[in-house]
């Protein structure tokens, strides 16, 4: 097993990790929760599952994204929509139905992204939200800084950050590229409080705390 990339957070404040069945697992799936890991402002999960809520009843929307390291934009994509209105079983099946091919490019896949280039390997941030991608291809970056905001592009059933770590800057095949990595430190949710982290090592339904 290849060594974990260690990066900095790209998020602020409570996170949790929501992969769906069948997700790869060195990519992760993060929404924003509140203390009891709930990712909902008003509504709940019955309401998201079996009618329509409104992206912006969801803690993600339109929360700042952060790059998590020193490097260089290797592409930079905006212009998707994203999906306001959203409902669990519906935009389920509508991306079962639809589901995009690799010929209309990674945008209907990942919606709007920053790739960033960084010692050798690449990061891939996706489902910013349209028109708040502030960094262009090219670009030199440092950690910490912002490079847009969460959304609900691309393939995508509610707001959320999908991030990666890659060997290659090679969008297709899918998922065939994934590098090992973890967040160099944080808080992590235990049943009993939090725990001061280093090194995170990242797990489905984990719970976690970043930056100030």
């Amino acid at each position: 097993m290849e060594t974990s990339k260690i990066i900095g957070s790209p998020i602020r404040g409570e996170w949790a990790i929501f992969n769906p069945p069948g997700h790869p697992k060195l990519a992760y799936d993060f929404l924003a929760v509140d203390k009891n890991k709930s990712p909902y402002i008003k509504g709940s999960f019955a309401r998201h599952l079996f009618s329509f809520i409104s992206v912006e009843s969801t803690y993600t929307w339109s929360k700042a994204i952060y790059s998590p390291v020193d490097g260089t934009v290797e592409d930079s994509h905006d212009g998707e929509l994203d999906r306001i209105k959203i409902s669990f079983i519906y935009d389920l099946f509508r991306l079962l139905i639809n589901k995009p091919k690799e010929s209309g490019g990674f945008g209907p896949f990942g919606g709007n992204h920053v790739m960033i280039k960084s010692e050798g390997y690449y990061l891939l941030l996706c489902h910013l939200k349209k028109d708040s991608i502030v960094v262009k291809k090219g670009e030199v970056i440092k950690a910490g800084q912002k490079i847009g905001e969460a959304g609900n592009s691309g393939s995508s059933i509610q707001p959320h950050l999908h991030i990666q770590a890659m060997n290659n800057n090679q969008y297709f095949p899918l998922f065939k590229n994934l590098l090992p990595f973890k967040i160099d430190f944080g808080k992590v949710k235990k049943d009993d409080g939090w725990e001061d982290k280093k090194n995170i090592e990242l797990t489905n339904g984990g719970h976690y705390e970043f930056g100030g």
